[in-house]
């Protein structure tokens, strides 16, 4: 009978600990992040009788993560297209905009310029039709220094913005650092128990991260992983992380360089840059 009963108490636990996982995943179905989790079982040891071995119960070998790491990566990987996109479509459709306005285009300039050109030399020897040809050459002109003032704001809101951005990266990537160390130092991971919540909150932060750049992630030894940019270059290893920066360009003063500053060498990472919005933002 006390056999039954211990059956029957490991049944009744196991599957207690199975409800509240299903509590939890339905808590958080809302939980940006959040990975569906399941209780794993596993039948315990049994007891050797005479008759051969008799079942002892149950137990919880583990609570699993239910995540694709080729679905985790592809949500990465389109999550630092579309990034890219929208900032190229933000940024080229306000030069559309700038060029195509009736406004603020230089066709309404141009088309009086040549209209008052076509005066002129229908009656040359008008003084008020010269005159129209010099204010409408003013005109244009004016538009033109018009048009290159907005080219200028919008290409110092760009740098703006990818200076901010870097800043943002910064954080996500010693967020994901102190992430790494935190799951390598977890106890159990040796056994298979890995950190659910850790590792949800590191792949939240990777997506956020590939929303600024391209990144690729690699597995390393004690959970962690490894993220480079698309070349190669290394932004996380381990629980180290690189800090990138801006620099103005030696051969363009109004343009800015990504700067990657790791293990005290700052290097120039422009051509390495892809994806996301700084990609976008080095595309324009």
């Amino acid at each position: 009978m006390a056999g039954l009963i211990k059956i029957g108490l490991t049944g009744v636990l196991g599957h207690q600990t199975a409800l509240n996982t299903t509590g939890n995943n339905i808590a958080n179905v809302n939980t940006p992040g959040y990975s569906r989790q399941e209780v794993v079982f596993d039948t315990q040891p049994g007891k050797p009788t005479g008759a051969g071995n008799l079942g002892t119960g149950v137990n919880i070998s583990n609570v699993r993560r239910l995540a694709n790491e080729f679905l985790v990566d592809q949500i990465r990987s389109d999550t630092a297209l579309h990034s890219e996109q929208q900032t190229l479509n933000t940024e080229l459709s306000r030069l559309d905009n700038l060029l195509g306005s009736e406004a603020t285009g230089i066709n309404k300039a141009l088309n009086n310029f040549f209209a008052s050109m076509q005066s002129a030399a229908e009656d040359p020897a008008s003084l008020p039709q010269r005159q129209m040809v010099l204010s409408e050459a003013q005109g244009v002109v004016n538009r033109f220094q018009a048009m290159q003032q907005e080219f200028i704001q919008q290409r110092e809101q760009v740098k703006t913005q990818m200076s901010q951005g870097v800043e943002d990266a910064n954080a996500l990537i010693n967020s994901i650092a102190e992430v790494n160390l935190a799951i390598s130092n977890t106890p159990g991971l040796a056994q298979g128990r890995e950190p659910n919540g850790l590792l949800d909150k590191r792949d939240d932060l990777l997506r956020e991260l590939s929303g600024l750049v391209s990144v690729r992630v690699v597995p390393a030894e004690g959970g962690q992983v490894n993220v480079l940019l698309n070349n190669g270059q290394a932004l996380i290893t381990g629980g180290e992380a690189a800090r990138l920066g801006t620099r103005t360009s030696p051969e363009d003063p109004a343009a800015l360089e990504f700067t990657l500053n790791a293990g005290g060498r700052e290097l120039v990472i422009d051509q390495q840059i892809t994806g996301g919005r700084f990609g976008g933002a080095e595309t324009v």
